[in-house]
């Protein structure tokens, strides 16, 4: 199944089984994978996969029903919206990856082309991905894929009117990379255009957001392919440096699971003299999220009008 079964399902199916009565029996929520092994993780996602099915035959639900009723979809949702997506636009998104946001901007604006390069580790088949989720949610008419460098954008000047970045900037491969992103994103923006970029930042507003910012580090410090939040101040030096002209700030708290940092420790891969420090900041974590729960941190939306001269 196209759509993310695995983070989608899991977040959405204590919901649905609320609203159409279906007993949920022996069923692990995504929070309750945090710590446990690659087995049992594959035990839940068939476990959810069938449950998924029951409900698809059972009550008619679809896929949509599905991503609007996980934290993912309810967070990039609610973030198009904020962004302000109008019917009339033309949407480019740098840094698309499974399409999450796409999805939700498809929702609002006319068409939407999802860029990526899609070369990270532990990103093979996200393409394929993205283009069966586009399928089944029947957004083939408004969503394309775009697999170009965010440094070297394939497109002329001025030729979208938005463009956005969400939740997905941070792990470009450094700081100049973002910087010539953001330049080329500008480029691409027509003239009274808007450019937006959207993080989370490490600041916690609730014990659930300190949870995850704690399992978030550690998931940076002893995996790859993740690089942990950038401050405010780093993204305004970042887009000072840029000399875009005005660039507006404001964060947004929408306290849901919409980025969850779940890995589980694989010592394997670390040195002997890592270990036993690694699996106690594991563990540690982990407990903090069994007690608090997960959510993600605010979200910082960075705004940049690109004025008619």
């Amino acid at each position: 199944m196209g759509v993310n079964l695995q983070i989608l399902g899991l977040q959405a199916i204590p919901r649905l089984a609320k609203k159409f009565d279906v007993d949920l029996e022996g069923f692990s929520t995504y929070s309750d994978l945090y710590g446990k092994t690659a087995e049992e993780f594959n035990k839940a996602y068939g476990n959810c996969e069938k449950i998924l099915n029951r409900l698809f035959k059972k009550h008619s639900i679809s896929w949509w029903d599905v991503y609007l009723n996980s934290d993912i979809g309810m967070e990039r949702t609610a973030l198009a919206r904020d962004i302000g997506l109008e019917k009339d636009d033309t949407v480019l998104e740098v840094g698309c990856g499974r399409g999450y946001f796409s999805v939700a901007a498809a929702k609002f604006a006319e068409r939407v082309i999802g860029l990526d390069i899609m070369n990270g580790r532990g990103r093979n088949g996200w393409w394929k991905n993205f283009k069966e989720t586009i399928a089944e949610l029947d957004l083939e008419h408004k969503v394309m894929g775009l697999k170009v460098d965010c440094q070297t954008i394939s497109m002329k000047d001025c030729s979208v009117n938005k463009v956005i970045a969400a939740h997905s900037i941070r792990n470009f491969q450094n700081k100049q990379v973002i910087q010539n992103a953001i330049r080329e994103m500008h480029r691409v923006l027509s003239e009274d255009g808007e450019m937006i970029v959207a993080e989370n930042i490490p600041v916690a507003r609730n014990k659930s957001q300190e949870a995850h910012l704690a399992f978030y580090k550690c998931k940076c410090k002893y995996s790859s392919g993740d690089r942990f939040y950038f401050s405010q101040k780093e993204f305004q030096e970042m887009f000072k440096e840029a000399e875009l002209g005005e660039v507006n700030f404001k964060l947004a708290d929408y306290n849901l699971s919409a980025a969850p940092p779940i890995f589980y420790l694989n010592t394997s891969l670390l040195k002997k003299e890592q270990i036993e420090k690694a699996q106690k900041e594991y563990n540690d974590v982990v407990d903090l999220i069994g007690k608090h729960g997960e959510t993600s941190p605010p979200t910082l939306i960075i705004r940049v009008t690109k004025h008619s001269k």
